[in-house]
């Protein structure tokens, strides 16, 4: 497929051949559903912890004596019914790391960035970069190419790039083996350099 290729400014500054394996490819939602459930799962720390009443401290006698005090009978201050017991069926640590398939991955992405594409919402950019460090520039190219969000893609990330980029919560800078589902969906518009995107397609196509 065809589409226009910008300048930094927002001007175009000719035309690009995408690949229509990457940007003109089969929907699967399925796929991306999947892909994006096991990428957020893998974020997920899995520290949450609670304690039963075997861990909780204390509760190595018996509160008070079986019978005779007029009261219900207890055998541990460590019984979830007690206040500062053991919690009954709460939440346990645990890893939620889930990997699928790389090809299960290419797929989603393959569909995310059709969808993206068919939209207007993937912009080529010549020269894509922001080396003088300046959040401005980024900024100013937010606004010259009408972007709320971007995800936007180099070829390699400087150290000048990241520091003009990191103080704007809506957008994230990438490289091509970085691209994922969740930050495509996330952004809503990909900005990608010229160079970056032969990068992605080689990927994407094997």
């Amino acid at each position: 497929m065809e589409t226009k290729k910008f300048a930094m400014n927002g001007r175009e500054a000719g035309s690009i051949t995408l690949k229509d394996e990457v940007f003109a490819a089969k929907a699967h939602p399925q796929t991306v559903n999947d892909v994006v459930k096991a990428q957020r799962n893998n974020e997920r720390l899995g520290t949450l912890d609670t304690k039963t009443r075997a861990e909780v401290r204390g509760g190595g006698r018996k509160p008070w004596r079986q019978k005779g005090t007029g009261r219900a009978r207890q055998g541990s201050i460590t019984s979830p019914l007690w206040p500062g017991g053991g919690n009954c069926f709460g939440p346990k640590a645990r890893i939620y790391d889930h990997r699928p398939p790389r090809q299960m991955v290419d797929v989603a992405l393959r569909g995310v960035l059709t969808e993206l594409a068919a939209n207007q919402r993937v912009r080529v950019v010549e020269n894509l970069t922001f080396d003088s460090g300046k959040t401005a520039d980024v900024v100013k190219f937010l606004e010259e190419h009408k972007l709320e969000k971007a995800l936007l893609v180099l070829p390699e990330i400087s150290a000048k790039s990241k520091l003009a980029a990191r103080n704007l919560r809506r957008v994230k800078l990438v490289t091509p083996m970085q691209v994922n589902v969740v930050d495509l969906l996330r952004y809503g518009h990909l900005a990608i350099s010229d160079k970056a995107v032969r990068t992605l397609e080689e990927v994407l196509v094997k």
